[in-house]
């Protein structure tokens, strides 16, 4: 799957975090894409730079310098330190998706104490006249660089590379499981769960509900096809299908399936991703929403029905897993 940067990210949020990062460091970071297009705003710039990239003809030296050293630092897979165009010291970070450079953290803006001339200059323009004027016109902004060693600059370097790893990774896995979330939401009625971009911010409440709904969708299919991956499990599953007023145990499904009720449970367990008892109440609590959509029966009746040995226990039940009470959830549904 091919992800652009800008997708992947919350660029809003990423700027608040690279606005602070620059504050701490006194370096200017922006983030660009994979052709060095800047994609994010630009934190800390200095002046004589903000002056280059804004310049119709310097600016684009400016970009063509972030693209160069980009591709310069995937090649090595790691940051690269170096000198653009004005000798100003930068660096590229590469943000690597499924191994597919997607963009890069450039940051710097600064001069070096030391190892000023090892580093290498990606782009020399030393040669045109405009760049040279530029330099001399505003050499007073040019004076006003902050100053790092070499060895500081590294160490805020890796710090950059593995905090791009970290965010990264986490856009992608909650990209992912938004998205499969969304997907998994089409077995769900519209008042079961209301979804709101403030929930899929929330990870932890994403991957939860992802469980959940994937779990719905087992147990859907269960009530139509009553299909498994583990053919084991058939016995046990007719004899809850076919019993819904009874409440079966481990021990007597066990049977039934010629198994031993601990492994019975192991199996039940890998099949739906939940221990039996949460799968069997879910089950029961899915048949008894079904008859309130669709019955008129009293709550004590329904109760009977599922097997449950007191009204008040199956309305505890009833609400612990769906967050509402028998009545209240067939006043919404009708």
């Amino acid at each position: 799957m091919a992800y652009k940067i800008e997708e992947v990210l919350d660029l809003k949020k990423w700027e608040t975090l690279q606005e602070s990062i620059a504050i701490a460091t006194n370096l200017a970071i922006i983030l660009v894409d994979y052709q060095g297009r800047p994609i994010s705003t630009h934190s800390q710039v200095q002046p004589f730079c903000s002056l280059a990239r804004k310049h119709p003809e310097l600016k684009f030296f400016c970009e063509k310098c972030d693209a160069r050293a980009a591709i310069e630092a995937v090649r090595m897979n790691e940051p690269f330190i170096y000198r653009c165009h004005f000798n100003i010291i930068d660096m590229a970070i590469p943000i690597m998706v499924d191994n597919q450079y997607t963009g890069a953290i450039m940051a710097g803006e600064i001069t070096l104490r030391d190892n000023h001339d090892k580093l290498e200059q990606v782009l020399n323009l030393d040669h045109l006249e405009s760049v040279q004027a530029f330099k001399c016109e505003h050499v007073d902004l040019f004076e006003q660089y902050p100053s790092l060693t070499l060895d500081e600059l590294t160490k805020f370097a890796n710090m950059l590379k593995d905090l791009s790893h970290y965010i990264v990774n986490e856009a992608i896995k909650k990209d992912f499981l938004v998205k499969t979330y969304k997907q998994s939401l089409t077995i769900r009625k519209k008042d079961d769960r209301v979804v709101t971009s403030t929930n899929l911010d929330n990870l932890e409440y994403v991957e939860k509900e992802l469980k959940q709904s994937l779990l719905d969708k087992r147990l859907n299919n269960l009530s139509t096809k009553r299909s498994l991956k583990n053919k084991q499990l058939q016995p046990a599953i007719d004899a809850i299908f076919y019993n819904k007023q009874e409440n079966l145990d481990l021990t007597t499904l066990a049977s039934l399936c010629n198994l031993s009720p601990s492994y019975l449970s192991r199996l039940i367990k890998e099949e739906f991703g939940e221990p039996f008892t949460k799968v069997y109440t879910k089950l029961k609590i899915s048949w008894a929403k079904k008859l309130l959509k669709t019955t008129d029966l009293p709550i004590n009746q329904i109760s009977d029905e599922l097997g449950y040995v007191e009204p008040s226990y199956f309305v505890r039940t009833f609400k612990k897993v769906t967050g509402m009470t028998p009545l209240k959830y067939r006043k919404n549904s009708n």
